[in-house]
């Protein structure tokens, strides 16, 4: 993963110093500082990778490489000092968030959108109608005793269900077994894990028995091969997860804010910084491009406000805006 990492942005740093050689962004005659890095979530992948799409249409001049080896993945990768941006399904855990603090790289976290994490069905199955935050558990604890559909439920058939889940790098992952199991990385083990969220789509997709979790884009996305599961929280009724439900959070546990965390050094930084700019002031339009819904007014503005004190560690940051 590293050597592929580092193939790519030495890709990135030779197209960025021709741009430069051409009248460039200004920045370092290395042109090493006229590209943005960023890694982390497939979830935020889609919002990041579609800033880097628009922006290259405003700022040729400026070299953006988004990847997504995962939120946890990514927190590895800004900690070893290869990234600029870290995209991130969930906050930074403490312990990312003090090595962060130790190596003297701290960063301002956005939020960039809200997805409900999707729970997934083959088509073809039509007897499970909903499933509940308690059956949820029973289904992905570690050791579960659930195997087959009737073990969930008498009247489904004795069918062996098929597992697909993102992998332990995955901040779907952690969120979704934190508040479903209990505690984060806690799941059964006879899983099919990916942290390609396409890989999953196309393995629930495939398999009539078939049963996964992801980001609610990649479920939108594919909605023609897949078919997504009302949940039941305690005794309220089922909610499907949509824009609606998930913008009014009835869609719990299972609706998550998303991040981005920046790296302060980097912020001052006028490729990063103007990239970064482009990306919060047109975060309504990419956010939904992504298949997310996009930050509140009032989390926006404090977006802005964190931008504005430029990568200033001493500043506030958009933290209580999630």
């Amino acid at each position: 993963m590293r050597h592929e990492r580092s193939a790519r942005l030495q890709a990135a740093t030779l197209v960025a110093m021709i741009l430069v050689g051409c009248g460039g962004d200004g920045e370092s005659p290395s042109g090493a500082s006229a590209t943005v890095d960023i890694d982390g979530s497939s979830t935020v992948f889609r919002i990041s990778e579609a800033a880097r799409e628009a922006y290259s249409a405003v700022n040729p001049n400026v070299t953006v490489v988004v990847d997504n080896h995962g939120t946890g993945g990514g927190f590895g990768h800004y900690l070893a000092g290869e990234i600029d941006i870290v995209d991130a399904s969930r906050p930074a855990n403490a312990d990312e968030e003090a090595k962060a603090k130790a190596q003297g790289i701290p960063w301002t976290r956005f939020n960039v959108g809200t997805d409900g994490i999707t729970v997934v069905v083959n088509p073809e199955n039509q007897f499970v109608k909903s499933l509940t935050v308690a059956q949820l558990k029973a289904i992905w604890e570690p050791n579960s005793k659930v195997m087959t559909w009737k073990d969930l439920d008498p009247s489904w058939p004795a069918r062996t269900i098929v597992f697909y889940s993102p992998d332990q790098d995955s901040g779907t992952f952690d969120f979704f077994t934190e508040v479903i199991v209990g505690k984060a990385k806690q799941q059964r083990d006879d899983v099919q894990p990916s942290s390609d969220d396409n890989t999953l789509v196309n393995g629930v997709a495939g398999d009539v028995d078939g049963l996964g979790y992801f980001g609610h884009a990649y479920f939108e996305a594919n909605s023609n091969k897949l078919r997504a599961i009302p949940i039941q929280n305690g005794a309220a009724a089922p909610v499907m997860p949509s824009e609606a439900t998930i913008l009014d959070e009835s869609y719990t546990p299972l609706s998550r804010p998303l991040f981005i965390y920046v790296k302060n050094a980097s912020i001052r930084r006028p490729a990063v910084f103007g990239f970064l700019k482009y990306y919060l002031e047109h975060i309504e339009e990419l956010a939904k491009k992504g298949g997310y819904v996009p930050p509140t007014s009032k989390t926006q503005e404090a977006n802005q406000k964190a931008l504005s004190a430029g990568g200033d560690a001493s500043a506030p940051t958009a933290k209580d805006a999630a």
